[in-house]
C-alpha cells in the first residue's frame, strides 16, 4: 500500500516538500490508514502533518468518541490537531438537502477556514478505490454524462488551498490490510450500514451482487473509467471555454452556434446554463434549450422556475414571472 501512494503522489504531483498537510481524519479507517501511510512518507518526501476533524454532530457520544479517538492519535503522533463542529442535520433541513450533501458541504468549508487560518497548503482525505467506484456508479445510476463519471479527482484547487486524495488508487480492504499489520485500530460509523442511504445499498448490495454475478473487477473498471472521463472533461472545458461567449449584458452570442457539432452545442448550452444559477440540467432540458438556440422554440422553460428565450442572435436565460 505504501508504494501505491508513494506512486499516486509522485504521478499526480499532490504533495511537495515543504508542503503544510492537514490530513482530514474522522477516526474511520480509511482516514487512519491516510495518517500512517502519510507519516511513513513525510521524511521522504518532505511534508509537514497536523490533522483536522470535523465533528458533524449527528451520532450523539459516538461523534463525541471520535473526536476523542482522532486526539488521541494526534497525542501519539506529536501532531497539532485542529477540530470543527457543525449541526449537519439542522443545516440539511434549512436548506433541503440530504444529511451527506449538508455534511460535505459544511465539512469542506470548514476545510477552507482551517487551511486559511492555520496556513495550510492542502488537506488531504481518505478517499480510496472503492469510493471512487461507488461514486461513478452513482452517477450512472442518476443519469450523468461525462462530468459525473469523472467521479473524485485526485487532486482539487479552491479558495488558496488544494484537497488531495492520496489513496485513490488503494481498495478499503488493502486498508484494513494495512492496518492490522501495524496494529493500528479505528473507529466504526455504524451510518455506514444505514440502508436508507442510496451510497450504501451501492456499497453493501448492488456492487457486491455486480461483482459476484458480473464481473469481479467492477470496482476497478468504474475507477479506470473515472479516470478516463476526467481527462476528457478536462478536453470538453477547454473546447466549451472556447465557443461560450457572451454580451456585456450576460446573454449567450449565437453566432455560429448552428454550425457546431451537436455534443459541443449541448456542452456550451449546459455550461451556460449552469453558469446562470438554478438546478443542473438533464438530457431532455438541455435538448429542449437546443431547439431553442436554434430557433426551433421561441422559448424552453428550465428547472428551477427559469426560462431561455431567443431574440435578437441571443440566448437570455431569467426567472419565470
Amino acid at each position: 500500500m505504501r508504494d501505491k501512494v508513494l506512486q499516486n503522489i509522485r504521478e499526480q504531483n499532490l504533495l511537495r516538500a515543504g508542503d503544510r498537510i492537514g490530513v482530514a481524519v474522522s477516526g474511520g479507517a480509511d482516514s487512519v490508514a491516510l495518517l500512517r501511510v502519510l507519516l511513513e512518507l513525510r521524511s521522504e518526501l518532505g511534508f509537514v502533518l497536523t490533522i483536522a476533524h470535523f465533528n458533524h454532530g449527528l451520532r450523539g457520544e459516538a461523534s463525541a468518541a471520535d473526536e476523542a479517538f482522532v486526539a488521541e492519535l494526534a497525542k501519539q503522533h506529536e501532531l497539532d490537531c485542529f477540530a470543527g463542529h457543525g449541526d449537519v442535520r439542522a443545516q440539511a433541513v434549512a436548506h433541503k438537502l440530504t444529511l451527506e450533501a449538508a455534511g460535505r458541504q459544511m465539512r469542506y468549508r470548514w476545510f477552507a477556514q482551517a487551511a486559511q487560518q492555520h496556513r495550510l497548503d492542502g488537506i488531504a482525505t481518505g478517499h480510496t478505490l472503492d469510493d471512487q467506484a461507488e461514486t461513478v456508479l452513482l452517477k450512472f445510476l442518476r443519469g450523468a454524462g461525462t462530468r459525473g463519471l469523472a467521479g473524485i479527482y485526485p487532486i482539487l484547487h479552491r479558495d488558496g488551498f488544494r484537497i488531495v486524495r492520496p489513496l485513490l488508487r488503494v481498495s478499503h480492504a488493502e486498508v484494513e490490510a494495512y492496518l492490522s499489520s501495524l496494529g493500528q485500530v479505528w473507529r466504526e460509523d455504524e451510518s455506514n450500514l444505514d440502508q436508507r442511504f442510496l451510497r450504501n445499498r451501492i456499497r453493501h448490495e448492488l456492487l457486491p451482487l455486480l461483482e459476484r454475478d458480473y464481473n469481479p473487477r467492477l470496482r476497478h473498471i468504474l475507477a479506470d473509467m473515472a479516470k478516463l472521463s476526467q481527462a476528457e472533461q478536462q478536453y470538453w472545458n477547454d473546447l466549451v471555454a472556447r465557443h461560450l461567449t457572451t454580451n456585456p449584458c450576460g446573454e449567450l452570442l449565437l453566432a455560429g452556434f448552428a454550425d457546431l457539432p451537436v455534443a459541443l452545442q449541448r456542452r456550451v448550452l449546459k455550461s451556460f446554463a449552469e453558469a446562470q444559477g438554478g438546478a443542473a440540467l438533464d438530457f431532455a432540458h438541455v435538448e429542449k434549450l437546443r431547439r431553442c438556440a436554434l430557433g426551433e422554440l421561441r422559448k424552453a422553460e428550465l428547472p428551477g422556475d427559469r426560462i431561455a428565450m431567443r431574440a435578437n442572435g441571443t440566448l437570455q436565460i431569467g426567472k419565470l414571472r
